[in-house]
């Protein structure tokens, strides 16, 4: 099953609910209510890129200082993890989802873990591109600094 048919297939409220369970330290519930239900729309809208070798897991990590979820693609053909973060939503909504890890969080859960990731440095792609863009650029003035 690919991401994508996760979505359709989970009931909407209960993820955004799970969602905004995680935002505990957001400023304004409300605003982050409206802007993870923008973020929904806009994702339902953007065409799959599909991918039968890139999977969605979703892992239960403990450390001495905490325990969390840790959502990633694992990319079958490299045998590696990617973050989700600043990956285009076409292609993760593509992804196709580990079996195991649908089963134990459920759908509602998973796509919640999966759009606080998908979201983690903005709402929609612009302002995630918009980061990454910020980045690059910081990176290309360090190095021109260096080289004087």
């Amino acid at each position: 099953m690919y991401f994508y048919e996760v979505i359709e297939k989970c009931d909407i409220e209960e993820a955004v609910r799970c969602f905004l369970k995680m935002c505990v330290n957001s400023p304004d519930i409300e605003h982050t209510e409206q802007c993870i239900r923008h973020a929904i729309t806009d994702i339902k809208a953007i065409e799959p890129v599909k991918s039968d070798s890139e999977v969605i897991q979703i892992e239960r990590v403990k450390t001495d200082e905490e325990e969390y979820d840790a959502v990633h693609m694992f990319d079958e053909a490299s045998d590696t993890k990617y973050g989700l973060e600043i990956n285009p939503w076409k292609y993760t909504l593509g992804y196709t989802v580990d079996e195991k890890s649908l089963s134990e969080y459920g759908y509602e859960k998973f796509v919640s873990l999966v759009l606080w990731e998908m979201t983690w440095f903005g709402y929609d792609e612009k302002t995630i591109q918009d980061h990454v863009k910020s980045w690059d650029e910081a990176e290309y003035k360090v190095r021109d600094l260096s080289d004087i």
